[in-house]
This record gives structure tokens, sequence and C-alpha cells, in this order.
């Protein structure tokens, strides 16, 4: 169940013990003797209570007018100012609804007098003429002598504004009922129409016997005012308002009470003996209470808890789940950045990389950086909430000091600390794959730091978030980096390029390789000599271990400032590299191709048919004809082969289940490399074994497109479709 964020409106609902103050403030207005005008401000801030407040005020009013003679019943007139807009429309609603009440009441005496002179006294400052129901009947001997005129504006009664408001004033004061008028929420104004309100109090509408009670957020109010007059806001308050109170802040207690009050229908939800009594006294009395500031910060997240929980609840733990709910609703971009850095909070990659000092410190540059993002949240409040819910924290900024913290039992109690829980807590997250500016500065500043960057360009990967850093660095960013730390920014990118997705590639946008050759040849330009631009893709070739055709990518596509008929021809004083030096950087990028093919790791590379096609502009005829035949002698090796090289039949097969003519050119890339003879009966005892059947269908496609294209003659049936 929702609420909807209103305040109370009978003092049946009050939890906040404000009845009693809203009685005596009620009395106070009704007791007032005298006949000057008299306003009262409730002032507070933000969620106090103030509409609450008046609304109980509003309630002993009534009450109290119910018991009192008829006369005496008081004019009351709650006016909401959020629905006008302009100078104009805001006087004149105000007092069309002043009016409005006016006649509205049957004590009042002398009202039709009263009502004309306060039409009267309106069209002077809005220019309006008085609405033709409300303008005065003239007598018989006006009729009679004046004909058709009537005082349809204020200056044509003869008098003028000071003169009207006197007449009006010598008629309230004959009054023996008050009027009293509310006004609410006149922070939330703008600043121009906060002035107004008050100029209408102060100047338009002090009538005798009349009361204002307004709510509002004094330092709000006093900006506002000093914005629109330069200066004098405090001082203009404090002379309009005659009776201040001021609406303390909720009291802590209480606030707790509505809080678990209205946790008690989520708590009822909770699996049974998943709730740790103990885990969440820890939580809550140490940090999660000093988020709660007023009964607004209850009801938003308790909204969001009481959406979000019941489509977890099986999977998660719930104390660590209404601590998250805490920092989503309250400090988002510390949940993003949570959400974001999954290794940094949990034990992800310990056995990876050991938590040595120097890692230690790295991970407390990009905490820090994180807990910064914090807004109106106290970070050491918020420091402890978070080392309660991730102990690897402990481990990262208190390694000396004891703490049991076991791997197996925080999956057991699906602990959000636990690497195989984690991403569960953010299922109704959505990602959008955000870069803040703190973060992204953060991960620059470690340029020079070759495997912190390389580990920070492994994190943007794993969040789905290395494509917008590409953009980001592939701008004016990129000009930020030192040029010291050039080398090691392009060999982390090459390095790391083969992991990242590919993107797309149309008329309007690059995909990833071209991204990554963009930035490297914007760095690389910013090094004067081509020597020095030499060395660092040398060396970045040298000591790539995670990927190749990053590698060859960016050589083929600096190839092309080297081929005349090309169109990214460039003359030779333009280019990134001189052709000898082209040229001993592709034998270094054969010598990885040759590593990775030795070491078996070339068979499984999604772009394995590209690798092979520069390996044979590139290399030696011999070389990588012995490694294709090499590679086809396993079975693995042949599937894979024949995927690279019949993709484009693999996938009409698998969308438009019919064979086209055009299958027929893809035998052109095995027979580039391989006769299709020498592959046929390896192929076909791959498809008549038993073992057939346990293979992928894009990896039984393969073999059947093959044999069915090299007419190969089986024992079993090869599916056949229409050309």
């Amino acid at each position: 169940m929702f609420d909807a964020d209103r305040p109370i409106l009978k003092s049946e609902h009050d939890k906040l013990n404000r009845t009693l103050f809203s009685k005596y403030l009620a009395r106070c207005i009704l007791d007032h003797k005298e006949p000057e005008s008299l306003v009262i401000g409730l002032t507070g801030g933000w969620g106090v209570g103030k509409t609450s407040v008046i609304n109980l005020t509003l309630e002993e009013l009534h009450f109290a007018a119910s018991n009192m003679l008829e006369e005496e019943k008081p004019i009351i007139l709650n006016f909401s100012p959020w629905s006008y807009s302009t100078q104009n429309q805001l006087i004149y609603s105000f007092f069309r609804r002043l009016s409005s009440a006016l006649r509205d009441s049957t004590n009042l005496k002398n009202a039709e007098q009263i009502i004309h002179l306060l039409e009267l006294y309106v069209s002077f400052f809005t220019h309006l003429p008085i609405p033709k129901a409300l303008r005065k009947k003239p007598s018989f001997w006006k009729k009679l002598f004046h004909h058709n005129h009537e005082d349809v504006y204020g200056w044509e009664s003869g008098r003028d504004l000071t003169q009207i408001k006197a007449e009006l004033n010598i008629l309230l004061r004959q009054q023996n009922i008050k009027i009293i008028i509310i006004i609410d929420n006149i922070s939330r104004m703008l600043d121009i129409e906060i002035k107004q309100i008050f100029q209408i109090i102060k100047s338009m509408g002090d009538y005798a016997n009349t009361v204002y009670l307004l709510a509002f957020d004094k330092e709000q109010v006093i900006h506002a005012v000093n914005r629109v007059d330069g200066r004098g806001g405090e001082n203009y308050i404090e002379k309009l308002v005659q009776l201040p109170f001021e609406v303390p802040p909720i009291m802590q207690q209480d606030l707790e009470n509505i809080l678990f009050d209205r946790l008690k229908t989520i708590i009822q939800t909770v699996p049974e003996n998943s709730w740790d009594r103990e885990y969440w006294a820890n939580i809550y009395y140490s940090s999660l209470k000093f988020f709660f500031k007023n009964c607004r910060d209850i009801t938003r997240y308790v909204n969001t808890l009481s959406f979000r929980y019941p489509r977890v609840k099986d999977v998660v733990n719930p104390v660590d789940y209404f601590a998250l709910t805490a920092i989503e609703v309250f400090c988002p971009a510390i949940y993003s950045g949570i959400r974001d850095n999954k290794d940094l909070f949990t034990a992800l990659v310990e056995n990876v990389y050991t938590l040595n000092p120097e890692k230690s410190s790295k991970d407390k540059l990009r905490y820090n950086e994180i807990l910064q993002r914090s807004e109106g949240m106290s970070r050491e409040k918020l420091h402890d909430l978070l080392l309660n819910l991730f102990p690897r924290l402990h481990r990262v900024f208190y390694p000396d000091t004891p703490l049991y913290h076991t791997e197996a039992t925080a999956r057991k109690n699906r602990r959000i600390c636990s690497p195989d829980i984690f991403d569960v807590y953010f299922r109704l997250s959505m990602t959008t794959g955000f870069i803040p500016e703190s973060e992204f500065k953060t991960i620059l500043s470690l340029a020079g730091d070759k495997e912190g960057f390389s580990q920070a360009l492994t994190r943007l990967n794993q969040d789905n978030r290395i494509l917008k850093f590409l953009d980001l660095l592939d701008s004016t960013a990129a000009n930020e980096i030192s040029p010291k730390d050039i080398r090691t920014v392009v060999c982390a990118l090459l390095d790391n390029g083969d992991l990242f997705p590919e993107g797309e590639s149309s008329p309007l946008s690059l995909n990833t390789p071209m991204r990554i050759h963009r930035i490297i040849h914007r760095l690389l330009k910013r090094l004067d000599e081509t020597e020095e631009r030499f060395r660092v893709l040398k060396q970045a070739i040298q000591e790539s271990t995670k990927s190749v055709h990053s590698l060859v990518h960016e050589l083929t596509t600096q190839e092309q400032e080297h081929t005349e008929h090309s169109d990214s021809y460039v003359p030779v004083e333009f280019r990134d590299l001189t052709p000898p030096q082209l040229q001993t950087l592709q034998q270094l990028a054969l010598e990885r191709i040759q590593f990775w093919a030795n070491a078996g790791r070339l068979v499984e590379h999604p772009k394995l048919l590209t690798i092979l096609y520069i390996w044979k502009t590139w290399g030696d005829n011999e070389e990588y004809k012995h490694q294709v035949e090499e590679i086809v002698k396993t079975d693995r090796g042949l599937i894979a082969f024949l995927l690279a090289t019949l993709k484009d039949p693999i996938d009409q097969a698998m969308t438009k289940y019919e064979k086209t003519p055009e299958w027929k050119k893809s035998l052109k890339y095995i027979e580039d490399f391989i006769p299709t003879l020498a592959l046929q009966a390896h192929a076909k005892a791959l498809f008549e074994d038993m073992y057939f059947e346990k293979l992928h269908e894009r990896e039984q496609l393969a073999l059947m497109i093959f044999l069915d294209l090299i007419q190969a003659q089986t024992t079993k049936v090869i599916p056949k479709t229409t050309v």
C-alpha cells in the first residue's frame, strides 16, 4: 500500500503530539479581541508538518464554532495561492475568494455595503470592473437622476483608495465575528509571487477584525524577498508577522515510532527466520536512523520499499535490502556507485588480485570518490553503514582489525556482500551506463598506473559502461591525459579491446575498434616524434596478452594512411608512423598471432577469419596454411573454422530457413586457406557420429551446410531447404 504523502486532517491521526498546540493556536485566534488585523506565522523547514498543524487548527476552529452563537461564528477562508500566477491574477483571485467567503456568511452586518466597498477597493489594483452580479443596486433617486451610470470601477465612485479602505474598516470594526484567512505553502511559490502574497497581507488586506495564519519556511521566504528586493528580507518578515510560531523538527523518537509503525506491514511479508534482529539493530542504530529527518522521508522510503521488496523477498537478505533501499532513496549517486563497482564492495576478484597495500590504496581512492557523491547525508554515518553491509571494506580500511566473515555464510544468508547474490539486489534498478564526472576523473587519474588503469577498464566493461567511457574519452577528455601517461593508456586499450562489446557500425556511428583507433590516433598525435609513437605501439603489441584483433585492427587502419588509393591516404609527414616502422609493427603483431595459435587460443577468437586473412596478407604463405591445417585437425578447431567461414549462411539458415545460391560463395573463404576436400572426411565423421546431437545449433548447422555445399555423400540425411 502506497502513501500519497498527504498531511493529516484529524487529531485522531496525530502521532506527533501536535494536537494540543493546534488547539491552543485556534483558541488564541478566537480569543483575539483587538480590532486591528493580526498576522500569525507558522514557520519551519520542509516536511516538519506545518500543513498538518493548520489542518488540526482548522479542525479545532470548526469544533469551537459549532458551540458559538450564530452571530459570533468566524468566517474562515483557506486560500491556496498555488493555482494562480501573475500578479493581477493572484491579487484578483485572493479578493474573489474573500468576497465569496463574505457573501456566504449569514451573520455579516451591512454585508452588501461591505462587499461593494471590497469590490471597489479591488478594482484599484486589478483594473477590472466589478462583476455585474456584485454591483450595488442603485437607489430610486440615483436611478432617476443618473440614469444608466454605475460605479463599475473604484475611481468612478468619487473616492480614492484610502477613503474606500477607511469606510470598509469602519464597517468591519462593527462586526462581532472574525475573518480568519489561512494561506499555506507560501515558500513553494516563485519569488515574485511570495513577495506579492506578503504585499496583499501588509498593505491591501490588512482589514479590521481580520486574522491571517500563514505557513512558510522562513529561510526560503527571506531568500526569496532578498532576491526580489536585493536585501532586507528578514526585517520585512519580522515586521509583517506579529505572532511567530516555529514548528519544531520532529523528535527522533517520534520519527522512529512512525517509521516502525509504517514498516510493520512490510515486515510481515519477510520470509520466516530471515529477519536478524541483532543485525538490524546494528545497521539501524549506528547509521540508518539518521537518514530520516521528517515524515516525508519516511513516506518516500516506505513507498519504494513496499513496491520493490515483495518482488525480491525470497532471494535477498531483508536487512540488507532495507538498508540498500535507504541508500537508493536518499543517496542515489552512492547507490549507483555501489551497483557499478561490484568488485570494490564484494570479494569478486579476490582470487585474481591480491589485496596488498598498493591495491588497498587504489580501492580507497575509488571508494572515497563514491562517498564524496553524498549530498545532505553525513559521510561518517554513510561510511558506517557501508562497513556493515560490505565486510570487504574492513579489509581495505582496517586490515589489522580482526573481523569474522566467510563467503559461504554470506551466500547462505543471501547477503549483498556475496558476489553471487550482489546483482539480485539491483534487479529492479535501471542501469543507465552513466559515468559521473568525478568517477571519470578518478579513472583518468589512474592513467599513470598500468595495472590500475587496466583494472578500471575491466570494471567498466563488467558494468556495461565501457562504451560510455570510450565515448567520453573520444572527446576533448583525451587531451587531459598527460603525455607521460599516453603509453599506459594506449597499452591498456589495445590489451583490453577484444573484450569490449563490438558496438554498431553505421553511417552515423563507429564500432568499438574504430572508436579505440580514434582515441589512440589522437593520443599519438600529441607525441611529436614518429619514433616515440612507434615505441608506444611496439610496447603495446609486445605486452598484450588479452587481445589480438585490436592489435591487427589498429595496424590495418594505420596502413590505410600509407595506401595511395585509399580514402584515408595522407602524405608521409602527416602519418603516425613511417613505412618501415609500420612493417616492423606488423611483424610483431604476426608474432602475437602465432603465439595465440600455438597456445590454442586463436581458434576460440570470434574474429578468427579476419585474423587469418591478416596473417595471410602480412605473413609467410606456408606458415598460415600450416597453422590452419593444425587447427582443423581437432574437432573443436574444425567446427570453429567452419563457424567463422560459413557465418553468413548459418545466420540466414537460423532466420530465413531457406538456402540461397549465395551460400556457395562462402566456400571461397575456406578454399583461401585449405582445400574443402581436406575437410570432408573429418566433417562427415562428426556429422554421422552420435556426438553430433550434443552440439549447439550453430555448430550443427556449420557441419550440415558445409557438407551440403560440397555435395558430400553421408549415411545420415542432411535436412534440405528450398533454393
